[in-house]
């Protein structure tokens, strides 16, 4: 088994369902676009039947600045998996043109990623090895994004490459080396659009499309059911043979809260167990306060 090399896939970035309520998470030029001062705080619990399964926070601020065509956002994650940990600090800076009744935005992200290894938190069979008593690595490393982001009052589409930098560690020195690699960038599209099916009943059907070139691609096909702008209804299919659901409820023009559960088929995902995600949304309205709320 050991001489047999085999090819694993594995999860690309930190995996979310709530997309599309924090979509500066996934790209920088969606700052500024809900026309306000946005903040998302998330919290996703991953495989809760897993010992050290993956665990994230994000916290997400982004506004237009005002008699100008320039969105700024601040993106703040933490992700861990096991006794490893990542903080991801990245500002975002999006340059924003008037098309028709939409906007198109081109998109950067810029700061740093801090990796941590927690060794000491193994559970070793030698309790006196001195590999891992007390060890603790921490490494300080750039990183960026790259995204472009249509939306109108009806339809989206976006395209973007989060965190693309590949960092390749080096067991001479110990540390990280810098390397421009583009079979490691990650692609992801999305695209939507509402359809109303009368006046208090709207659908919105939408697509996510993960890519890179060492994984078999993942799409996610989701369809949400809207009665009286208020209460969102969502399924969504995985391409890793998962299901997800979600429920949205839009308390007031300013605040939207959001849970979702997904789960896997088969006994893997009986196994892993399913994942919770919960979501709160505040849009501070400084300069009008819209009819209708904005959902994406």
């Amino acid at each position: 088994m050991l001489l047999c090399g085999q090819l694993l896939h594995a999860q690309l970035e930190p995996l979310s369902n709530q997309y599309l309520l924090n979509t500066l998470a996934i790209n920088p030029a969606y700052a500024g676009s809900r026309e306000a001062l946005s903040i998302t705080l998330l919290h996703r619990n991953q495989w809760t039947g897993f010992e050290g399964a993956p665990r994230t926070e994000t916290v997400a601020m982004h506004a237009p600045m005002r008699k100008q065509n320039v969105g700024l956002g601040l993106l703040v994650m933490n992700d861990r998996v096991g006794v490893s940990g990542s903080k991801v600090f990245l500002g975002n800076f999006a340059y924003r043109i008037h098309a028709g009744n939409g906007v198109m935005a081109l998109g950067i992200g810029g700061g740093v990623s801090v990796v941590r290894n927690s060794w000491n938190e193994l559970v070793a069979v030698d309790p006196d090895d001195q590999l891992l008593y007390g060890y603790t690595e921490r490494y300080v490393l750039p990183d960026f994004s790259l995204g472009l982001y249509y939306n109108s009052p009806r339809f989206f589409l976006g395209f973007s490459m989060p965190l693309f930098l590949t960092h390749r560690f080096n067991a001479a020195s110990g540390t990280f080396d810098l390397v421009n690699d583009f079979s490691r960038y990650n692609y992801f599209l999305n695209t939507g659009a509402l359809l109303n099916l009368s006046e208090r009943w709207t659908i919105m059907p939408s697509l996510m499309l993960r890519f890179k070139q060492e994984t078999i691609p993942q799409a996610d096909l989701n369809l949400y059911v809207d009665y009286d702008d208020r209460i969102w209804l969502g399924i969504s299919y995985r391409t890793n043979n998962s299901i997800i659901g979600t429920c949205i409820i839009q308390v007031n023009h300013q605040l939207s809260l959001a849970y979702s559960y997904d789960t896997g088929f088969g006994r893997t995902g009986r196994s892993l167990g399913g994942s919770h995600e919960i979501m709160l949304r505040y849009d501070f309205r400084y300069i009008v306060d819209l009819i209708n709320p904005r959902y994406f």
